[in-house]
């Protein structure tokens, strides 16, 4: 036997053995020795199909057919790997080309190749009559646009890191490594190249690259090729997010700035984030703030003033703004979301200014030397199309108040503020659906007159007060009179580190008067004295979480309270409680246990474990209970409720491990 037999013999073995690399070493070293062979690059091809080497085998099947091209091996091993590549117009082709090559006494061969054609040709009427491939080409794109879609603009606070990724990344550059089609369809609709995002560090070296290739996909494509909504303009820019901008050197960021007002994309924009989050901090950072956001504020003022309708600026700095904030919706009268986000802690500060923003003073009327003259006419104040304004971190150090006739639209209003007065009329404005409000200033909290709380709270459905000590008593004491005040929309409520008393929740918060509050938020809430624990409402039949977290006022009895008045409640927190022990949360637990049903447990001992064979652990509808810090809750209670809850959703944290060891372990529910 020749060596390149004996080589072919030990391949063939080792492919049966399922040694297919093996197998595919062995072919090559025969092929060396015989490269005339078409049996061995046959036999390799096999090899390199089991392996997934589609292109390798593929090379080594047409080398068969050049070969010997009167077998019907070479085309039939082609033609499986072209049909599972998905080329079944290539691989119809070949196999054609074989039923006319291979002569009729090959009876076997032949008729292999048809029922390989006729494989090839049942698969290629399937792809293209797959959901998929029968898609029209608006509805694809529309598909492929909400699976790229950038984050909303309310993501980007102080607080938030915008460069984070998420575990899965939806680009439009991984939709464009599917396939070709893919590419040359998302490459030429500009309908998908609408949101422009640059960060200053991880595009600090392309910046420019960056933007030439958005202007150029945003502004081109093929007309035509997707027929645009008719409220959607089809070209041009519409977001543009540029994240830590503190790292962008200057000449960069003039230059990325130039070169979308030269493509004619400027003129588009309705969405334009400015974040200082998550990059260098540094003094000449700092330093660059400012002359950053005045540059982009002139810039949106010079090419966009008709279109903006949202703006926000994020930074990890206090917020100084140098004007009025009704001059901002006035130089873009079609602006709706204004967002500031700053951080009232830190020891940085941000100046915001720009050359076009006046201040809201109004200038002093002559003196009239004649007293009979008539009076001035009445000040007429500029309507704006405000909708949604938030103000974290923002200190307010002008003489100008934001009116209440200029903000006739606003649905959303969020202050964590410094500086009450310039904006405390809009705390009365019409129909609020969003009112969080933390403002800090006792002298103006109380000097100020009150909020039309009946106009403004009639359709409110998030509440958050906090602040000043006497701010949250003041307006919920102000609700009460008024009736009390109905919530008949109210949702989310949070009223942490605010002083309280029992009738506020009583009065306001119970299913009489808010019948769908889901959320209340009462973590390191105070006691108004003379009283030393607050009373929860006696129904509160929709609500699902509740935080009472780092209370003093927290014992026992209120989670008993808890049990009895929130029948729906999933979600708990108790951090810090120092005054409760297991026994009232066991029984909150065991109130929220579901019925048992067939092929469940019974909620207790191995079944409630997955232990019992056959039996599916049941757990409690409470899911959720954070009680770190609660020292005063059994070791084996904790036990218990990490077997009847859900896994991971009993959070606790023994602060004594030597405490927790000298503790009996015996003790169950």
């Amino acid at each position: 036997m020749s060596a390149a037999a004996a080589l072919y013999a030990s391949g063939v073995t080792a492919f049966r053995a399922t040694s297919f690399e093996t197998a595919a070493e062995i072919f090559s070293e025969a092929i060396l020795l015989t490269p005339k062979s078409a049996k061995l690059y046959d036999a390799r091809a096999g090899a390199y199909e089991k392996l997934g080497r589609l292109q390798d085998g593929l090379i080594d099947a047409r080398e068969v057919v050049r070969l010997s091209p009167h077998s019907h091996k070479g085309y039939l091993r082609a033609a499986r790997m072209l049909k599972a590549a998905g080329k079944f117009a290539n691989a119809e082709k070949l196999l054609l080309q074989g039923l006319d090559r291979v002569p009729e006494i090959d009876a076997k061969g032949r008729a292999d190749l048809v029922t390989e054609l006729e494989a090839v040709r049942a698969a290629r009427l399937k792809a293209e009559h797959s959901p998929l491939s029968q898609l029209p080409l608006e509805i694809f794109v529309e598909i492929i646009a909400l699976a790229t879609e950038a984050p909303p603009i309310s993501r980007y606070t102080h607080i938030e890191l915008p460069r984070v990724k998420p575990p899965r990344v939806n680009t439009l550059f991984s939709a464009m490594r599917v396939c070709r089609t893919w590419y040359q369809l998302i490459r030429a609709t500009p309908q998908l190249w609408t949101t422009l995002c640059i960060d200053g560090v991880i595009n600090q070296k392309n910046v420019e690259r960056k933007v030439t290739f958005y202007l150029e996909r945003a502004s081109s494509g093929r007309a035509g090729l997707v027929k645009p909504r008719a409220t959607v303009p089809s070209r041009g820019l519409k977001r543009l997010v540029i994240t830590a901008a503190q790292d962008i050197p200057p000449p960069t960021f003039a230059a990325l700035l130039a070169a979308i007002a030269a493509a004619g994309s400027a003129a588009t924009l309705r969405e334009v984030v400015l974040s200082f989050v998550d990059g260098s901090r540094t003094t000449v950072s700092v330093d660059n703030e400012m002359l950053r956001a005045t540059e982009l504020l002139v810039f949106l003022h010079t090419h966009c003033r008709e279109t903006l309708d949202v703006l926000g600026v994020c930074t990890q700095s206090r917020i100084y703004p140098d004007f009025d904030l009704t001059c901002v919706y006035t130089s873009f009268p079609r602006l709706t979301s204004l967002s500031l986000w700053g951080a009232t802690s830190s020891s940085s500060v941000l100046g915001l200014r720009a050359p076009f923003l006046r201040s809201g003073i109004a200038p002093l009327p002559p003196l009239s030397a004649d007293p009979a003259d008539s009076p001035p006419p009445p000040v007429v104040h500029p309507r704006t199309n405000a909708r949604h304004l938030r103000a974290n971190g923002v200190v307010f150090i002008a003489d100008s108040d934001c009116h209440l006739e200029s903000f006739p639209h606003l649905v959303d209003l969020d202050l964590d503020i410094i500086g009450a007065r310039v904006v405390w009329q809009l705390l009365s404005a019409p129909n609020l659906r969003r009112c969080n409000a933390s403002i800090y200033g006792e002298g103006h909290v109380t000097a100020l007159p009150m909020p039309d709380l009946a106009q403004a709270w009639a359709r409110l459905e998030h509440l958050r007060l906090g602040g000043a000590k006497r701010f949250a008593p003041r307006l919920l004491d102000e609700a009460i009179k008024l009736g009390p005040l109905p919530f008949s929309h109210l949702t989310h409520v949070d009223l942490s580190f605010a002083s309280l008393s029992s009738r506020h929740l009583t009065a306001l918060f119970d299913s009489t008067n808010a019948p769908h509050l889901e959320t209340l938020n009462l973590a390191s809430t105070m006691v108004a004295p003379p009283v030393t624990a607050l009373v929860l409402p006696a129904r509160m039949d929709a609500l699902s979480a509740l935080n009472v977290s780092h209370t003093m006022w927290v014992t026992d009895a209120t989670i008993r309270a808890v049990r009895e008045c929130a029948p729906r409640l999933e979600r708990l927190e108790a951090r810090g409680c120092a005054f409760i022990t297991g026994r009232p949360v066991l029984e909150l637990v065991r109130q929220r246990m579901p019925p048992a049903s067939d092929g469940e447990g019974t909620g207790g001992g191995e079944a409630a474990t997955g232990g019992k064979k056959g039996k599916a652990p049941r757990f409690s509808l409470l899911t959720d209970l954070a009680l770190e810090g609660c020292t005063k809750i059994e070791p084996a209670a904790v036990e218990w409720l990490k077997k009847h809850v859900r896994p991971g959703g009993v959070r606790f944290q023994f602060v004594d491990p030597a405490e927790r060891r000298g503790r009996s372990s015996q003790w169950a529910y």
